[in-house]
């Protein structure tokens, strides 16, 4: 609504935008849904910029269960352990506990891919939410770099007979080092499901995490 008023638009049309955006996601959510296992229901949210960890929690409030957190929005939602998952877990992976004596996430993603790989050894897992962050000063390939723990996540899965969802977002431009058109082809050659902004990832895969509880 404030960049709808800052940019001489009826600010009481975006909740309908925002609606009508929500809805188109469904088709993607019911096909992903299709495709999970039996007790296949909990959304891993693996963040390496806290704002978007954050973000996704406000987002996915709604779900039929709580969404934990390392950092959560409510105090009765931290995780007893930032090292394991519990039910829906968003993880700012930028946190301290993660951070001391090593680079951050945005510059290593060393961490966050054995993370991928442990979400998917976990049977409870649906979706795995990812963000990634180009820039000056950040890895020069972030999505290159997640790519191979994507694909040891798909077989691990795969061994089990189940189905893991990929949602992603690109928080850049072209003008990046990165390029933007480049890291979300990188992601879409793996069988990512790429949205335009974390948001619209967050629902996608709160949608997705929802089907299942139906």
């Amino acid at each position: 609504m404030a960049a709808a008023a800052a940019k001489g638009q009826d600010p009481a049309a975006a909740p309908a935008e925002l609606e009508a955006a929500s809805v188109e996601l469904i088709p993607a959510a019911a096909a992903e849904q299709a495709k999970l296992a039996p007790g296949q229901r909990s959304l891993r949210g693996l963040f390496a910029g806290g704002t978007f960890c954050y973000e996704a929690q406000l987002i996915l409030r709604n779900l039929p269960e709580p969404v934990f957190s390392n950092a959560p929005l409510v105090e009765a939602n931290k995780l007893a352990s930032s090292l394991r998952s519990l039910g829906h877990t968003c993880i700012d992976l930028g946190g301290d506990e993660f951070t001391q004596g090593r680079l951050h996430p945005m510059i290593d993603p060393s961490l966050r891919n054995r993370r991928i790989v442990q979400e998917a050894l976990d049977p409870e897992t649906a979706v795995i939410l990812l963000d990634i962050v180009l820039g000056y000063g950040t890895h020069p390939d972030p999505a290159g770099a997640a790519a191979g723990a994507i694909q040891e996540a798909r077989r691990l899965a795969g061994e089990s007979e189940r189905h893991i969802a990929f949602v992603a977002s690109v928080c850049g431009t072209e003008a990046d080092p990165q390029r933007l058109s480049r890291q979300e082809a990188t992601l879409r050659d793996e069988g990512v499901l790429v949205l335009p902004d974390n948001a619209s990832a967050a629902r996608l895969a709160g949608l997705i995490t929802r089907a299942t509880h139906s």
